[in-house]
């Protein structure tokens, strides 16, 4: 009997210790961030990096116009942070207290670009290009901050209303690159960015920054996200050095 009792004892023991020793299913949370259509390269290196980093945090995305953007958190949309390429469209998240805790954390140049096949003739000044562009791409200004400076830019040299027949308009920056790439525009306005991500185009002009608002990008946090503590994680994230490095090699101006 007492052998019996020993046994059980030593059973029991055993069973603990595996119980003790198996390793607890780590908890994550999933934060959703609405980014400018022009950081989709960059966050799909950022990711990996940040949730390695942060590993009960995972990142889902979603890209678009940044003026869409500030549309879906006005209309509620399960947002916890925005990277928006517009301070106008920051500025009146925080106005209406939909958002909190901006910050810039990088910059951009706006350029003209070309088809690749396109005969570069370097003399022509960007008065030139454009009037001998038969279609030209921007980004609806209204929702598309890289419109809204091709807009301004267009306007302080007082050939909008010239070119405006000309004009084709797209969602976001990254469909008007692609309407440069199938020929389905003689020129287009895009950031620096874009155009350094396609062998498809050329640049024809860099655009003088004089010429428009300067091009900034700022994070925030949506107000009414269950995840405050860790999408503020990932927004500063944005403005720590392995993220900024990313940045810069994709063509973006350090914020810092």
């Amino acid at each position: 009997m007492k052998k019996f009792g020993f046994i059980v004892i030593c059973g029991f023991l055993l069973l603990l210790t595996a119980c003790s020793s198996s390793p607890e299913k780590v908890k994550t949370t999933t934060i959703h961030i609405s980014a400018a259509a022009s950081l989709k390269d960059t966050m799909d290196e950022v990711k990996p990096l940040f949730e390695k980093e942060y590993p009960t945090i995972k990142l889902t995305f979603d890209f678009g116009g940044s003026g869409q953007i500030r549309e879906r958190v006005e209309s509620g949309a399960p947002i916890d942070g925005v990277l928006l390429a517009s301070k106008k469209d920051t500025d009146t998240l925080l106005s209406q207290d939909l958002a909190e805790r901006d910050q810039e954390f990088a910059g951009n140049q706006l350029v003209l670009i070309e088809p690749k096949n396109a005969d570069k003739e370097t003399n022509k000044n960007l008065e030139q290009l454009l009037d001998s562009a038969d279609k030209i791409a921007i980004g609806d200004p209204e929702s598309v901050p890289a419109g809204a400076y091709a807009k301004q830019t267009l306007e302080n040299l007082q050939l909008y209303d010239v070119e405006k027949p000309k004009l084709v308009f797209a969602t976001d920056v990254r469909q008007v690159l692609s309407y440069v790439e199938a020929g389905n525009a003689d020129a287009g306005f895009v950031y620096q960015t874009d155009a350094l991500l396609s062998k498809k185009v050329q640049v024809a002009a860099k655009i003088d920054n004089q010429l428009h608002d300067p091009i900034s990008y700022y994070s925030a946090l949506v107000s009414d996200s269950e995840y405050k503590t860790e999408a503020t994680k990932f927004l500063d994230y944005m403005n720590k050095e392995s993220a900024q490095k990313i940045l810069e090699k994709y063509g973006f101006q350090s914020a810092n």
